[in-house]
């Protein structure tokens, strides 16, 4: 903080304006830190030197990817219940709701990848989730999305899924999906979390959580070392 000043841009469009109309000044000294939100699959670039993206879709999925969750679910959850649902799956936590966000991720991206207009309003994450099982219904939810389109658009939907490419799942997952399902798993299967707490509380937790090193082992800390290197500025804790 001593060395730098955080200001946030209000949106991404509004952050990768702001840049591109600083390079063209010739003004320096500012880095944009922007989430990937698909770019990086999309191969998108804002050809420019001063912005770097985060190696996940987004800071939330970038979060649940390191221990921080391991703290929202210490915090939150029940080791008695979070064992039973382990053992139950068979997999961890982390990767349940991985899994459980990439149905919702992966519509997303079919729309992005296949230039498809869908109603996103459709994509309510609660609606979707059995909240007795913490299952999704990804039949239903693609179903809910193509209603109202041309005829045969489900089937249609369902075909642009199947052709998605092979890509980093935590690229391709949505952190804001993410922690609605992270907050109803908590509160009916992992845990006993009171209504009165939402995803801001959650992510509270999270940001709060997410250590240094870790910190410094992605590739978001990686990118913005790099640009120290190559600007008379600094950013990060040396």
């Amino acid at each position: 903080h001593s060395t730098c000043e955080l200001v946030d841009g209000e949106g991404k469009p509004n952050v990768v304006g702001a840049v591109r109309r600083l390079d063209g000044d010739d003004i320096g000294g500012v880095l944009a830190i922007v989430d990937d939100d698909y770019d990086s699959l999309m191969g998108i670039s804002y050809e420019t030197r001063n912005l770097v993206s985060t190696d996940a879709h987004d800071l939330e999925c970038l979060l649940c990817r390191s221990h921080a969750l391991d703290t929202v679910l210490a915090e939150f959850g029940e080791a008695s219940r979070i064992q039973e649902f382990e053992e139950a799956a068979g997999i961890d936590v982390r990767m349940g709701l991985l899994e459980r966000t990439l149905v919702f991720g992966r519509l997303r991206w079919a729309a992005r990848h296949h230039d498809m207009d869908i109603d996103y309003r459709a994509i309510r994450v609660p609606r979707f989730v059995d909240v007795e099982t913490w299952t999704v219904d990804g039949d239903q939810l693609v179903r809910a999305v193509s209603q109202g389109g041309s005829p045969g658009s489900y089937d249609v939907l369902r075909r642009r899924l199947a052709e998605l490419p092979l890509a980093d799942p935590w690229r391709v997952a949505h952190g804001h999906d993410m922690l609605q399902i992270l907050r109803i798993g908590l509160r009916h299967v992992l845990g006993a979390l009171p209504a009165s707490k939402g995803t801001e509380d959650i992510g509270h937790v999270l940001r709060a959580a997410m250590s240094q090193a870790e910190l410094d082992s992605t590739g978001l800390c990686a990118d913005i070392r790099a640009w120290e290197r190559a600007n008379p500025y600094r950013v990060l804790p040396h």
